[in-house]
């Protein structure tokens, strides 16, 4: 059971993370300098970033 709750929570952060990403696109998006190729490169980047360096999930 306690695999299993890690796993769960693993997948909630990783929600999280998700979630955060797609809302920084939009804010990117809405803001029109979505086509500034610095700022979308570093908001992927930092994304990735965050999924493969989660603790919580090695």
């Amino acid at each position: 059971m306690k695999v299993l709750g890690e796993i769960s929570s693993c997948l909630v952060k990783h929600t999280e993370v998700t979630q955060k990403y797609i809302s920084e696109l939009t804010e990117l998006k809405k803001s029109k300098d979505y086509m500034q190729p610095d700022k979308t490169y570093f908001c992927i980047s930092y994304f990735l970033l965050r999924l493969l360096c989660l603790p919580d999930c090695h």
